[in-house]
């Protein structure tokens, strides 16, 4: 079975009137991922953990969850999705039965509830096993690049090389050992220690290895209830037994922040209102505290390890948080500027930095995670201009940002307002007779598309943000940088109308460089008109092409109505496409990408245009019918899709919170 069929077997979500999905029929292809500030976890229709992590980078393993009544195995009838809980029930002889798997707000562990009420006449035996594991899933090729790039950093004169390139091959830690004490608490050691604990003993513990069967053996009585709860956490047996303590409390916790997801809904259209509690629940989850004080948005539980925040999804995720809780938006924006560099070059993303001190020895000069994107530098720009105009908190500009220095070298710090004018300054220095010139390297958000010299995308985020900072240089009273910025961004903005229009396709190209054009119709030109950077007598031209990259006016593509294209037609130049671009339909090559559906959806909606219903709801509807129940990364009908529970793909619920007048934040956020 290939993985798309795989995932086609899942059951689909239906969506609720409380902004919940319900699932009828769940089973082990069902996934459902959550997130708190400290870790991530992803559970099944049979309530099993598949995965589940610290975002320090360590693994708490694995349990599959086995439930027998009466000697007979047992599948769950349905299920309930939402936020930070995962709700299966049954229906058996009288008996009934409700797992819940949930997480709090920010602690590190991760819990199952069984409840079992009888409400039948004679006693009914139930039998829960679970198989325990240490050790994560991976293949043995991965085992082995992980060892491998954990052993290069620590040899001498490799740590530069390592932050560049071998982080990517690592894991997360993993358990090198199970000690089993009294009462059924199975100790994890190694990097960190992590414990397993339930509130009752189990009847039965095996132990094979780094694997552990537990059973919990039951007799519910007529009329009686039956509850266990367990839970993984980081520490030992003092921790295990402070989270099962306070296990209730959790579990409130995470129905007040379902409550809260639900309650911001508006309208009453319950696929919208599906996507913007998904949307808003996979933005919050993003928000990460490490070691260190350092904290920010994620990109999602698929790019969770090595922990990092990037310029770009931070920057998406980041639209539907300034409305409901731009507190979470302050503090990754102090924490991402810690990677801007003092000459204003920004990398992809920004190392937590507790990561190079465990792998590298604090050796490496910066926090860069793949450097000197030609995007995030008015990326940053542009999130530090969309918070303050949401908030007004204008002291966020007169912030103090520590900078990495690295071992044995010499702390410095820079203001924020400093770092985003060198952001700016950086880039511009890049114009040449006012267009962005970018290196012919795959170094944006088309991270598998080797674009250059000029990307109307790169050009228009240029343009904003140089007029966006010269509005900051106004709101400060600086006369002279808001002359400045003004002038070279509304240059940038010509070039990008008199340079990267294409009169006969009547759009922007996608990029140029001399002797070659890519004139198809990339999604991301639209940032243009976000922006308000489009002349008016291409602005409806420019719309009437967008439209063929909605695939239910777009015979050429073979699949139907599927979602809206991120280009079209493909990639013409296959020299410079590389790795899943390089397939017709997938990745960069025209997959549906949530977030850009945000974006058009965002154009279509302040215009009136009908249209925006469409480009902002098909993705979650084709998800769900997929049995996708939290955002994807991207996707398209013959490739395997993109990860789950993205952040970016939070992007269309910001439109929807624009839809419906953007729901007041509540006072006091639970959860």
């Amino acid at each position: 079975m290939s993985a798309m069929e795989a995932s086609s077997a899942a059951p689909a979500g239906r969506p609720e009137a409380d902004g919940s999905l319900a699932v009828a029929g769940p089973s082990a292809l069902s996934r459902f991922d959550m997130g708190n500030a400290r870790v991530f976890a992803t559970f099944d229709g049979e309530g099993s953990l598949r995965r589940g992590s610290l975002v320090e980078g360590y693994d708490l393993g694995t349990w599959r969850t086995t439930l027998s009544i009466e000697g007979e195995s047992l599948g769950f009838d349905r299920a309930r999705a939402i936020g930070r809980l995962w709700e299966l029930f049954a229906d058996r002889g009288g008996l009934e039965l409700e797992l819940s798997s949930f997480l709090d707000e920010s602690s590190p562990a991760i819990y199952q509830r069984l409840r079992l009420r009888n409400g039948s006449e004679r006693d009914i035996s139930a039998v829960l096993r679970l198989d325990l594991s240490a050790l994560p899933e991976l293949p043995l090729g991965e085992r082995l690049r992980d060892g491998w790039a954990r052993l290069i950093a620590r040899l001498p004169g490799t740590a530069h090389w390592w932050a560049v390139s071998g982080a990517k091959k690592i894991r997360p830690y993993a358990a090198r050992r199970l000690a089993l004490l009294p009462g059924g608490l199975v100790q994890a050691g190694g990097k960190m220690a992590n414990a397993w604990k339930a509130d009752s003993p189990p009847s039965i513990i095996a132990r094979r290895g780094r694997r552990v069967e537990l059973r919990f053996e039951a007799k519910v009585e007529a009329s009686k209830d039956y509850e266990l709860l367990w839970v993984v956490t980081a520490g030992g047996e003092a921790e295990a037994d402070r989270r099962i303590e306070g296990g209730g409390a959790a579990l409130e916790s995470a129905k007040g922040y379902a409550a809260w997801l639900g309650a911001s809904c508006r309208g009453d259209d319950a696929l919208l209102r599906s996507l913007y509690a998904a949307g808003l629940n996979a933005a919050v989850s993003m928000f990460k505290e490490f070691p260190e004080g350092f904290s920010g948005l994620v990109a999602g539980p698929d790019y969770g390890y090595p922990p990092r925040l990037y310029f770009r999804d931070g920057y998406w995720t980041a639209q539907a948080l300034l409305g409901t809780r731009p507190d979470l938006v302050r503090r990754h924006i102090l924490s991402l500027a810690r990677g801007v560099h003092l000459d204003g070059q920004c990398p992809s993303g920004v190392f937590a930095p507790h990561v190079l001190r465990d792998h590298a020895g604090g050796e490496v000069e910066s926090l860069d995670w793949l450097p000197d994107h030609y995007d995030s530098p008015s990326l940053f720009v542009l999130l530090v201009s969309d918070y303050l105009e949401a908030t007004g908190d204008w002291a966020l500009l007169d912030e103090r940002i520590p900078l990495w220095a690295g071992r044995g070298r010499e702390s410095r710090a820079a203001g924020l307002w400093a770092l985003a004018r060198a952001a700016a300054e950086y880039l511009s220095g890049k114009l040449r007779d006012g267009l962005l010139e970018k290196p012919h390297v795959a170094n944006d958000w088309a991270d598998n598309v080797k674009r250059s010299l000029w990307v109307a995308y790169d050009q228009a985020l240029l343009a904003a943000a140089l007029l966006a900072l010269a509005r900051m240089a106004e709101w400060r009273g600086e006369v002279d940088a808001v002359e400045r910025y003004r002038t070279l961004g509304t240059r940038a903005k010509e070039a990008l109308n008199e340079r990267l229009w294409d009169e006969d396709s009547g759009h922007f190209v996608n990029y140029a460089r001399p002797g070659f054009v890519e004139g198809n119709f990339s999604i991301d030109s639209l940032v243009a008109l976000r922006y308000g950077l489009v002349d008016d007598d291409k602005v409806e031209r420019l719309l009437s092409a967008a439209r063929r990259l909605q695939t239910r006016d777009n015979a050429a593509q073979p699949y139907g109505d599927w979602g809206v294209m991120s280009v079209f037609p493909g990639y013409g130049l296959a020299s410079d496409l590389f790795s899943k671009s390089s397939l017709a339909l997938c990745y960069h090559n025209g997959a549906d990408w949530p977030y850009w559906d945000g974006v058009y959806a965002g154009i279509l909606l302040e215009r009136g245009d009908p249209e925006w219903r469409y480009v902002l709801g098909r993705w979650w509807e084709y998800g769900l019918s997929m049995g996708w129940l939290t955002p994807v990364e991207y996707y398209s009908p013959a490739y395997e899709p993109g990860g789950m529970l993205q952040g970016w793909s939070a992007m269309p619920a910001a439109v929807c919170a624009r839809a419906w007048k953007r729901p007041e934040p509540p006072s006091t956020v639970v959860g």
